[in-house]
């Protein structure tokens, strides 16, 4: 090719991602039979260069499996634990490397006793082989042992223990990914088969960087636990300050309410009318204050214009932990539920199914974030932010919400019965208790999450460099040992 013919080339390509490969290893074929564009993408491509020959993820895997399962029936949690029923873990439940076994739902026992390969065990390696293909998470050892996994999801054990933590970290680094990323099929729905998963090429790597990756890991489960346990406390503070932590609702077997009554309440359900709920909501409304009256909505409407992109929170992404995380999405590529913009300290809580708990703080780097039309966005400005989140998660709370939806597949709780709720003046010495304990909180997932990224930072040294600097990294990163 003349110079003037290859600078005509190169304008032609220019702003496009285009790869060279040879003719004939494309017309050869591939290990999974690919010529597909999106098997020779440029970033696959250079992290087979990058680690180059050597194992496969089969190479360390002792057994592993991808059962077809999806949930038909989902039983209530509270009747299916005092049933004895097993657990269903879903995708959703899945927060990298976390599993969120407070989330799960329970299902018959018949689907226990059909899906052997489907129960989850401890020690095991789950990866999300459907759709984004993203997570990744470690069953811990006290992982609830009746337990079915979702479809969307592989699980695989390890032949040696300390393996799966280098695994785990390798899988959700920018070079793991990119391959992982290749291996998805072109159909409606993309997923990792389980031969193309086995095939997945792993650096080698010493047994000394495998210990450090596992000392790492088990620094970041130890850190989202203190997360948990100081989330807890909070919620205690709170309750014994509503009198609420010794609380033994009514449960009578009949009960009446007058016509008057429910005409005024719009409700004719006994549910609504339970001596419970009406000792409840005495309970939060003696102060006669309401949410609105603590933290009024913010009506921001947001409108795609432009180029550009723009941070995304959708239901979705909301965690079991109060927090929520923000996707960065094209304005062209807009959902039709991006409507209202959020602040730094706004609380966001879900209208759909608030039995889930599904609220969460917005955070200082979220500022000007977009969040779904399923959330209302409330401005505490009577009340701190971290009291508010944690007295629209506590259980009792969202019962009250969960009764005020309607609609059977979507349930949702329409925004002015939300504010309507009720809520208590709280004493500053209480608020200041339970702030301080979310932002422990807080402290100690941030804590996590930058472990995390030092592990996977850890694994891209080794393979860009060499793991005498992934080594340094890495305990430079870590606590020092006791």
């Amino acid at each position: 090719m003349s110079p003037f013919d290859k600078a005509r080339y190169e304008r032609l390509l220019e702003g496009l991602e285009v790869t060279e490969v040879l003719c004939s290893e494309a017309m050869g074929g591939t290990e999974t039979s690919r010529i597909d564009p999106e098997y020779f993408n440029r970033d696959a491509i250079v992290a087979q260069k990058k680690i180059g020959p050597g194992q496969s993820l089969g190479d360390l895997v002792l057994d592993g499996y991808r059962v077809v399962y999806e949930t038909t029936q989902a039983i209530d949690r509270e009747e299916g634990e005092r049933l004895g029923l097993p657990y269903f873990l879903q995708a959703a439940d899945i927060s990298t490397p976390f599993i969120h076994a407070e989330g799960m739902i329970c299902v018959p026992e018949a689907d226990w006793i059909r899906y052997p390969k489907g129960r989850i065990k401890p020690g095991e390696l789950l990866i999300e082989v459907k759709g984004k293909a993203e997570k990744v998470a470690l069953v811990p050892d006290d992982f609830p042992q009746k337990t079915l996994v979702t479809g969307t999801c592989f699980k695989l054990t390890t032949k040696v223990q300390v393996d799966r933590y280098f695994l785990a970290a390798y899988l959700i680094c920018r070079y793991g990914q990119a391959l992982k990323d290749r291996l998805k099929s072109n159909l409606l729905v993309a997923y990792i088969a389980k031969d193309d998963l086995y095939g997945l090429p792993v650096p080698k790597v010493s047994d000394k960087l495998k210990q450090q990756l596992q000392r790492c890991f088990e620094s970041i489960f130890s850190s989202q636990g203190e997360a948990r346990s100081t989330l807890n406390v909070a919620e205690r503070h709170l309750l014994v300050a509503l009198g609420l932590d010794a609380w033994t609702p009514p449960e009578a077997l009949s009960y009446v309410r007058s016509s008057r009554q429910a005409f005024a309440a719009g409700r004719l359900d006994a549910e609504f009318f339970a001596p419970r709920v009406e000792q409840l909501l005495a309970r939060l409304g003696r102060d006669g204050l309401r949410l609105s009256d603590v933290a009024p909505a913010r009506h921001e409407r947001f409108e795609p214009s432009g180029s550009g992109d723009f941070e995304y929170i959708e239901i979705g992404s909301v965690g079991a932990d109060g927090t929520a995380a923000s996707e960065s999405v094209p304005m062209a590529e807009a959902p039709s539920r991006a409507t209202q913009y959020v602040r730094t300290g706004d609380v966001i809580t879900s209208t759909v199914r608030p039995i889930r708990r599904l609220s969460a703080l917005v955070a200082p780097e979220q500022d000007g974030a977009v969040c779904s039309s399923g959330f209302v966005v409330l401005q505490p400005q009577g009340i701190s932010g971290e009291v508010l989140l944690t007295y629209l998660r506590l259980p009792l709370v969202c019962e009250l919400m969960d009764l005020h939806t309607s609609a059977t597949m979507y349930p949702a709780i329409s925004e002015s019965d939300l504010l309507a709720l009720p809520i208590p003046a709280i004493a500053p010495s209480v608020q200041a208790q339970v702030q301080d304990a979310v932002r422990q909180s807080a402290y100690a997932r941030q804590h996590a999450t930058d472990l995390l990224d030092a592990a996977k930072r850890a694994v891209e040294i080794a393979i860009e460099d060499s793991e005498a600097v992934a080594l340094r990294f890495l305990r430079d990163a870590l606590p020092p040992l006791p």
